[in-house]
């Protein structure tokens, strides 16, 4: 075993495969969005309490409440407090950041795959459908959350919903919970996983839990040995690292039948991956799944 990781990492010939056939989602999380200078949780979520000030929360209670070290806790408060005072909260606002001409979103709007995120804002927007109406390829609803909108590449799944509608958007605790044991949801996952090949993106170690409820939401919680892999989390990780990275690949191909893709993230931190997506965005063909595939779906879906 190298000693160092592969700057470089192969395009495993499952996901080339995928992507051929139509099958490939591309699961994309916030360390994407971060890429781009989007806050992360703990931002996010002091940029939420913030805007509590000129409502009337003082800064002695906003200080109190940004001492919580969880985000989620931060942000469930601050949902409450807002609810209360009936303060609307400009989420947009926080995430809205001026793009460079050329950055990770340019690349990753390139394949031509269907796409799930976690991310409530909407800097994915594949290429394939500029100049088809947004609301023929994004869905953020959860009774939007079906596997026939899995089938057609260019779409966009807000699984967390979206800043577009605040309702949808799935950020407290008591959120998640509603969330992830709603029928919808659950019978979502099990598609995605039993059906596609996922690639993982933008899920480092800070977020390990999120990634972890989401597969086991999707009912992956063991893997026997004989498996065929189809799901890929490509991962940024130090040099030094590479015996957290050995146990954790160990780890995520025994628990959840997932492959860790390791890279170096000594040169240019997690911004290396946007080399490895420009790399694989050249050797990658697209194409739509079958149109006998696709009416399955449609059949399985109507019969629930």
């Amino acid at each position: 075993m190298s000693s160092t990781f592969n700057p470089s990492p192969e395009v495993p010939p499952e996901i080339e495969n995928a992507a051929q056939s139509g099958e490939l989602v591309v699961f994309v999380g916030a360390g994407i969005s971060r890429l781009v200078k989007c806050p992360s949780w703990d931002g996010f979520a002091n940029r939420v309490l913030e805007q509590l000030v000129p409502a009337g929360v003082d800064y002695y209670e906003l200080s109190q409440i940004k001492r919580i070290a969880d985000p989620k806790r931060k942000l469930s408060i601050a949902k409450i407090v807002a609810q209360k005072k009936k303060i609307k909260i400009d989420y947009k606002s926080i995430f809205h950041v001026p793009l460079e001409s050329e950055n990770v979103y340019s690349y990753l709007n390139s394949f031509n795959s269907s796409f799930v995120t976690t991310n409530y804002e909407k800097y994915l927007s594949p290429d394939s459908r500029k100049t088809h109406p947004e609301e023929d390829w994004r869905f953020y609803k959860r009774e939007q959350l079906l596997r026939v909108n899995l089938d057609k590449n260019g779409n966009v799944v807000h699984i967390h919903g979206c800043m577009d509608d605040p309702d949808t958007m799935v950020i407290t605790t008591k959120d998640y919970l509603d969330h992830y044991s709603s029928k919808e949801v659950q019978d979502f996952l099990r598609y995605l996983f039993e059906k596609k090949t996922v690639l993982f993106l933008g899920y480092g170690l800070d977020e390990i839990e999120v990634l972890e409820y989401i597969l086991r939401r999707g009912g992956i919680t063991t893997n026997p040995g004989k498996e065929r892999i189809r799901r890929y989390i490509l991962q940024g990780f130090f040099n030094a690292e590479m015996a957290l990275y050995e146990l954790l690949r160990d780890y995520y191909l025994d628990s959840f039948a997932t492959e860790l893709i390791g890279f170096p993230k000594d040169y240019k931190d997690y911004g290396h991956q946007v080399e490895i997506l420009i790399s694989w965005a050249k050797k990658l063909k697209f194409k739509d799944i079958a149109l006998a595939d696709e009416a399955a779906a449609m059949e399985e879906e109507i019969r629930g």
